[in-house]
């Protein structure tokens, strides 16, 4: 019996052995950053890959165009000498204007396919994808834009984002999602603020600073800097702030047949970069200092909700809000009272 048992285990496990796919580093063409367009109405295709050679590794730019999306791929595949894998891919970047006729489709690829991670960062570029690819290659930085959006959620104003928030807040009831937004400066890749998605169609890019006021409004974050004009003892001074801890509490009230909401933004800062005649270790002034950035801070963040409200854009998720605490909830009667 013991011997049966075992014999049964082993060929249990040369089965397993047996089912699994091995893949050779050396011998498959690894992409990194896949970039898309639309160009004479066919979606042009553009990859960064590692090619593993005896002596070096280089970075290397495919380029192919088709007719549809589910064979750029096999397009890959044919022009290269090993096969095409996924397995690494970090980001896709998509053109301005196939970003302004909707991703869903890509989405639901990029979902589908089970060797692609939910942290995949996508983004998009201005004018095209493949300006930013050829910028990346140049560069010889295969994960820069994956790198640079990571390193711009740690230090500076641009809120957590990937696959899997992107699919929340597309497909959550309420909200609207928001991607990197990436251009070229000087002959380099550049993140440059964040793209505004309406539903799945790109409808607007905001700057710096209006990223730093959304990511204290949908997380609480420990970074971001903004500049700040302010007047002290009658004198303008203008600065900047840094964010080192912020968090925002939301009063929301559905009594009304307009719901109102009241943002209540928590901000501990340093100030850096400031005049020398400004005497902030003076308590009296520090007071002031504070106030008038409070006053700032409250001005600039309903300039932007008000800007979002125009736009008819909600990446804070003002819908989600009162979606949570209404018995009635009607997302098409939203979308019109927003504005």
């Amino acid at each position: 019996m013991v011997a049966k048992r075992t014999w049964i285990l082993v060929l249990f496990i040369w089965i397993i052995a047996g089912c699994s796919s091995t893949r050779i580093v050396s011998e498959v063409q690894l992409i990194h950053s896949l970039g898309l367009d639309i160009e004479d109405q066919k979606i042009k295709g553009a990859a960064i890959t590692h090619v593993y050679g005896k002596e070096k590794t280089s970075v290397e730019l495919l380029e192919t165009k088709s007719t549809n999306l589910f064979s750029i791929l096999p397009d890959f595949n044919a022009i290269t000498p090993a096969q095409v894998e996924l397995g690494q891919l970090r980001s896709v970047v998509v053109g301005r204007r196939y970003a302004e006729n909707g991703i869903e489709s890509l989405v639901h690829t990029l979902c589908r396919d089970p060797s692609i991670g939910f942290r995949l960062q996508l983004a998009v570029a201005e004018p095209k994808a493949m300006t930013i690819l050829k910028g990346i290659r140049h560069m010889q930085i295969p994960f820069f834009i994956s790198d640079s959006v990571a390193q711009n959620i740690k230090t500076l104003n641009l809120p957590k984002t990937n696959l899997h928030i992107f699919l929340f807040n597309f497909y959550g009831e309420g909200r609207d999602p928001y991607l990197p937004y990436f251009v070229m400066h000087n002959d380099r890749v550049k993140l440059d603020g964040l793209a505004l998605f309406r539903d799945d169609k790109f409808v607007h890019r905001i700057n710096s600073k209006e990223s730093f006021l959304l990511k204290i409004m949908v997380e609480k974050a420990k970074s971001g800097q903004i500049p700040f004009e302010v007047t002290i003892n009658n004198r303008k001074e203008s600065g900047l702030l840094k964010n080192l801890h912020s968090h925002a509490a939301f009063d929301v009230n559905t009594a009304e047949p307009v719901p109102s909401i009241l943002v209540k933004l928590t901000v501990n800062g340093q100030v850096k970069d400031y005049s020398k005649w400004l005497q902030l270790s003076n308590p009296q002034v520090l007071h002031q200092m504070e106030k008038e950035l409070a006053s700032y801070l409250q001005k600039e963040a309903t300039s932007f909700v008000k800007h979002l409200q125009k736009l008819e854009v909600d990446p804070v998720g003002f819908g989600d809000l009162v979606r949570g605490r209404s018995t009635s909830w009607n997302y098409s009667h939203f979308k019109k009272i927003y504005p």
